[in-house]
């Protein structure tokens, strides 16, 4: 699958078929996540995989944008190498953990997975349910699933009217 055609055509997908997914599909779509670019190399991301089915579902009671048991869940976490973290620092955590998760939907996406990218959630109590120390944090879950649906693609905005050619606020105009 080429990389335009992952990006356009995955979609959120929020109900899945009870088929689970091989363990070996799950360390592929975590390869692509530790290849993910992270500021400094500091590798500061770390990545819960829960696939118990009772973990599951006391997931879904406390995280309102899971909608649907999926075959696995990923909290992706950030453990940081200082004790007194800087606001800059976690900014930079969370960015890291993010684009992890784009790794993760587009790899998950190209080998026939559905998936889903969540921040809303309890974090004292997803951290008590999977063990979390209280020295690092989640920062975004990301559900996956073999797709029970085919969702439209989202409306974008054109570029015209989101990107600015060298300043704020000016037209956009191609040179080609």
């Amino acid at each position: 699958m080429e990389l335009y055609e992952a990006i356009m055509g995955r979609r959120s997908i929020r109900k899945y078929t009870d088929k689970p997914i091989e363990d070996g599909i799950l360390e592929q779509i975590l390869d692509a996540a530790r290849w993910a670019p992270n500021g400094g190399n500091n590798n500061a991301w770390r990545f819960v995989v829960v696939t118990s089915p009772i973990q599951k579902k006391l997931i879904l009671n406390f995280c309102p944008g899971i909608f649907d048991v999926p075959a696995a869940i990923i909290v992706i976490c950030a453990e940081p190498k200082q004790k007194l973290i800087k606001e800059a620092t976690r900014l930079l955590y969370m960015a890291d953990c993010a684009i992890a998760a784009e790794n993760i939907v587009l790899a998950a996406y190209s080998l026939g997975i559905g998936s889903c990218m969540v921040a809303s959630f309890a974090d004292v109590a997803l951290q008590d349910l999977i063990g979390i120390p209280e020295s690092i944090k989640a920062y975004i879950i990301v559900t996956l699933g073999y797709p029970a649906e085919d969702p439209e693609p989202p409306p974008r905005l054109p570029i015209r009217d989101i990107v600015y050619k060298n300043e704020y606020g000016k037209e956009w105009t191609s040179d080609g």
